[in-house]
């Protein structure tokens, strides 16, 4: 196969989180064609796992790709372009698709020794429903898994640069929509309505000092106001009803849990202070952080080292969220970086491209990885 062809057609058909229905039979056309005999599909959704034998019975291992797209209009004028209006592969999970497809025929020509290998083709990924759907179908519970795996692209990183480290990975991540409902009054009357307009300057004081910026903290914590909607254009009448939007960051599963109910009491605190003002809370779009495992990150390093590969170890988490933290929260394993080069353009940007070179560094990672883990459960 010709996996650089693969890559720009994935490229050129993007699609968003819930809709990928061209690309899930896309990605089991291609197992097919490999003679991969064990897929399962549709997992939540649209999501593809293809089980990959070995020679002899034992443990499972697991290697995810994220399949998504983006809702951005892209401006490069490379011959891939997305076809797909407002939609494109910003993120790179169209050569994390094609890593998986090639791990896929390198399994296929050299089988593992024992047990299985899982290629999960996750779907949903950029709103974090993704995993959290392909736990909740039990499907991963009919194997023994022992380990999980997945990489990020990483511009900003030299390219082919492998990045990882114990602990956080990736920040725990989730957005609160505040609503909060009140009574409209003539403008001229405000004394006779219930406005939010006071409560919510004082929820955007509120999260000012609660902010932990420095990185290298453990405590790091970072909320972030995202939107702000109050009243209608209607100048001769008071505002009624606002919502106030938030995303927050943490490095630990645990303090971001303490803290979403500190920011559930103490707004609660803040509306009581207007009377007849009522609050509602809809958190949104969660992950989890990536706790990597100490003993798969010794795997990565070690196939880093086989594949020749420069590894660096990063010294605090990316504050950037990744849904494979809900399966890392389920089984040991671990997220790693593969550098997409420091000239690359960032990650969600409209002129960004997966560099086509990460393909086959990415598969042999992987690839060796099986055989890592594979070595220490034998």
């Amino acid at each position: 196969m010709n996996y650089t062809e693969i890559r720009h057609h994935l490229h050129r058909h993007p699609e968003l989180s819930g809709q990928e229905q061209y690309t899930a039979a896309f990605i089991i056309d291609k197992l097919c064609e490999l003679n991969v005999k064990t897929i399962h599909h549709p997992i939540g959704g649209q999501s593809v796992l293809a089980v990959i034998d070995g020679k002899q019975a034992g443990p499972a291992i697991l290697f995810r790709c994220d399949v998504d797209a983006l809702p951005i209009q892209e401006i490069a004028e490379h011959d891939h372009v997305s076809e797909n209006d407002g939609a494109m592969h910003a993120c790179g999970h169209d050569g994390h698709t094609t890593i998986l497809l090639r791990v896929a025929e390198m399994l296929i020509q050299s089988p593992p020794e024992r047990g299985s290998v899982l290629l999960l083709f996750q779907a949903a990924e950029e709103t974090g429903n993704g995993a959290r759907s392909v736990i909740k179908s039990r499907i991963l519970d009919k194997y023994n898994i022992s380990e999980v795996f997945a990489l990020h692209n990483i511009p900003g990183f030299k390219k082919n640069q492998v990045i990882c480290r114990k602990g956080p990975f990736t920040a725990a991540v989730e957005s609160l929509q505040i609503s909060l409902s009140g009574k409209t009054s003539h403008a001229s009357e405000p004394e006779k309505g219930i406005s939010p307009a006071s409560a919510v300057a004082d929820i955007i004081r509120y999260f000012e000092p609660l902010n932990q910026t420095d990185k290298s903290r453990p405590d790091y914590f970072l909320s972030t106001p995202i939107q702000i909607k109050m009243g209608a254009d209607a100048f001769g009448t008071t505002a009624g009803e606002a919502t106030v939007g938030y995303t927050f960051r943490a490095w630990y599963n645990t303090l971001f849990g303490q803290k979403k109910d500190e920011a559930e009491k103490g707004i609660k605190n803040v509306v009581r202070k207007t009377e007849g003002l009522d609050v509602r809370f809809r958190w949104i779009e969660p992950f989890a952080s990536c706790e990597n495992n100490a003993d798969a990150v010794q795997r990565i390093m070690l196939a880093a080292e086989k594949c020749k590969l420069n590894y660096v170890e990063k010294p605090e988490p990316f504050s950037w969220g990744e849904d494979f933290g809900l399966i890392t929260n389920e089984y040991p394993g671990a997220l790693f970086g593969l550098g997409a080069g420091t000239s690359v353009p960032a990650l969600h940007n409209p002129d960004y491209d997966f560099p086509d070179e990460l393909i086959e560094s990415g598969a042999q990672m992987f690839f060796a990885i099986a055989e890592e883990s594979m070595r220490h459960e034998a």
